[in-house]
């Protein structure tokens, strides 16, 4: 019965798209379209929720179909300059991030904002008679707004009850693509009973001509009575070298399907558990993007075909098994894979490691000696971890702590957990500036802020693994100009980069920044990605001579302030 319902779910998989009815939406660029990336590839932390639309900035962006602008979001990083726009007769809403500006009445409105709010950033939620569209209408520009390497559309079409986000080739949008997908390695894993990896082995693999692949080597062994595979995989457009992500996978054990997705669509909520997903020490460490073809304990993604299973082959002593991978784009463009995997006769299994802690996935886990706690909430690892920890006392100038040494960083946590340090030879001038700091070997000081408990102890949400002291932040955000004269008369803008001390990451504030211009609030805007601070002379600012004072203040309330009389 289990595996006649895997192959009712799996037959369901592959052979319907995530809507039933399809709306009658338009592009949302005219002429061609051309992807940078694919919808659900792999990203840092995430899946990509969008389609990446290569153009140059300026080019017009329109609305797929009839709506209302539902949503206005502007940060420095992210997508930077986005709208959201609602589409009440399907249900779904369409998003566009990255955008150079917006179509002239929704950026003077964006604007009035901004002075209104006194604030760069902006999330402003819109009732349905401000802007409505209509299908086809112009609504902003292509540009490169936010976390971008270059000009283009990240585009969007989610469920509007569910947040759900949809591949939106399902809705009409082709592009060019005849060529097949690309097998650029195998992962070999053996697995504990509960699921757990406790080896990985790459192997290479070489092609065979028409999409079919094999390894360099006959035969896989294994001493392990449970094993899986992981895939490295991309796919390619006509005219274009990007690398983008792959649509399905599918794995077969002697003809039966044993694993399978098909990426159309996904919960944004459950984006990180991209994390359990990849192999993310392989990720981490050498840049390398195996997608797992089996499924962790704790990984809550809804979008896999499995059974009981869960992707794991199982093998009795001296049983060979042949596997056959498939790989499709949405295109139905495939490649496939296959070799054979055999168990040796009475091999010994793999042990444990040497650990510390034993923090098991489907539990809530607590770590206290008085000098550290660690608090791990149910739902924040992707398997068992059997955890190395070690204090190493510190003498280095300016640390507060011993350095608590807590496993590797090539071990992915899904949700943040408390990190309690209890200081040593803090001064008590310093207690205000005080932070809890990751210090890996070779990498500079990351803040992640803290804030003082009523035991002493200096606590700050974290969500990685690493080594973790106390520091002290007592350095004021550096303001360079970059662009800035006495005399501006005809410049179409001024600039600063921006620096600090210590980069944060965790629930730690980023820099903070205001400007003014004769006493009145100026819009300052910034590009995370380069650190830039920058005013465009939009009209606010009257011609003739000025005094503009800018201030940068980062977590710990340190503050530099700029002075500068000018002429416009």
């Amino acid at each position: 019965m289990r595996q006649l319902c895997f192959w009712i779910i799996a037959l369901l998989l592959f052979s319907q798209s995530a809507t039933d009815t399809i709306p009658n939406f338009t592009s949302p660029v005219q002429g061609t379209i051309q992807l940078t990336g694919t919808f659900g590839e792999l990203r840092s932390n995430h899946f990509h929720a969008g389609l990446d639309i290569r153009g140059e900035v300026g080019r017009p962006v329109y609305a797929i179909a009839d709506g209302f602008i539902s949503r206005i979001w502007i940060a420095a990083s992210g997508y930077g300059q986005a709208l959201y726009v609602e589409h009440p007769h399907s249900g779904h809403t369409a998003v566009y991030g990255h955008l150079d500006r917006f179509r002239d009445d929704i950026m003077a409105f964006t604007r009035r904002e901004q002075y209104r709010q006194e604030s760069f950033t902006l999330d402003a939620e819109l009732p349905q008679d401000s802007f409505p569209v209509r299908q086809g209408d112009l609504i902003g520009y292509i540009g490169q707004r936010g976390f971008v390497s270059g000009p283009h559309l990240h585009f969007e079409i989610r469920d509007t009850e569910t947040d759900r986000t949809l591949n939106p080739m399902n809705f009409g949008i082709t592009v060019p693509d005849s060529r097949q997908p690309l097998v650029r390695g195998l992962r070999f894993y053996e697995l504990s009973e509960r699921g757990r990896v406790l080896n990985g082995k790459d192997y290479s693999v070489k092609g065979q001509g028409a999409g079919r692949y094999s390894l360099t080597i006959d035969t896989l062994f294994t001493n392990q009575p449970i094993i899986a595979l992981g895939v490295k995989a991309y796919d390619q457009q006509d005219g274009r070298p990007n690398m983008n992500g792959i649509y399905s996978l599918e794995i077969y054990q002697d003809s039966q399907l044993n694993f399978a997705y098909r990426m159309d669509h996904f919960l944004i909520e459950q984006t990180r558990y991209l994390n359990a997903h990849l192999d993310y020490e392989q990720q981490q460490k050498n840049n390398s993007w195996f997608q797992r073809a089996f499924v962790l304990p704790g990984n809550q993604l809804d979008f896999y075909a499995s059974n009981d299973q869960k992707g794991r082959i199982k093998l009795a002593p001296g049983q060979a098994s042949t596997i056959r991978i498939k790989i499709s784009d949405h295109r139905q463009n495939s490649s496939e894979l296959s070799l054979v995997i055999k168990r040796r006769e009475g091999s010994a299994p793999l042990q444990n490691p040497v650990y510390t802690y034993y923090l098991p996935y489907d539990e809530e886990n607590l770590i206290d000696d008085g000098r550290f706690r660690a608090h791990f909430p149910p739902g924040i690892f992707y398997e068992d971890i059997f955890l190395d920890y070690d204090l190493i006392e510190e003498s280095t100038a300016g640390h507060y702590a011993p350095t608590h040494r807590l496993h590797r960083s090539t071990t992915p946590l899904h949700r943040y957990f408390d990190l309690h340090i209890r200081p040593v030879g803090l001064p008590e001038a310093l207690r205000a500036k005080a932070i809890i700091v990751q210090c890996d070997d070779g990498g500079e000081p990351v803040s992640y802020g803290g804030e003082w408990t009523p035991d002493g102890r200096l606590r700050a949400p974290v969500r990685t693994f690493g080594n973790f002291t106390i520091m002290a932040d007592t350095q004021a955000p550096k303001v360079t100009p970059e662009r800035l004269a006495e005399d501006m008369r005809g410049w179409p803008r001024f600039s600063f980069k921006l620096s600090d001390n210590f980069p944060t990451r965790g629930k730690a504030r980023d820099l903070r920044f205001r400007a003014e211009v004769d006493g009145q609030w100026i819009l300052m805007e910034f590009d995370g990605l380069r650190n830039r601070l920058y005013h465009d002379f939009d009209g606010h600012i009257p011609s003739g001579e000025h005094q503009l004072v800018l201030r940068v203040m980062d977590d710990r309330g340190n503050e530099t302030v700029f002075e500068r009389r000018f002429r416009n």
